[in-house]
């Protein structure tokens, strides 16, 4: 299991720290750049170690880097 995941394998939001629901749209933080998808189209991302946001998480955060 992820670190940013809770006991059932869902991914929790590195931002918000709530947990990310299949249909909702997600970002994921990699290496190459944020990848916007979401777990019903990706499910493989309930094992990734990058860091997952919600959509609004994601634009909050990284708002005030920019």
């Amino acid at each position: 299991m992820s670190d940013g995941a809770d006991r059932a394998g869902r991914p929790r939001c590195h931002h918000c720290e709530d947990v990310i629901g299949v249909f909702e749209p997600v970002v994921l933080e990699t290496q190459s750049g944020p990848y916007e998808t979401s777990l019903i189209v990706d499910p493989w991302l309930a094992e990734s170690r990058d860091p997952c946001y919600h959509r609004a998480c994601y634009a909050v955060s990284h708002s005030e880097c920019e």
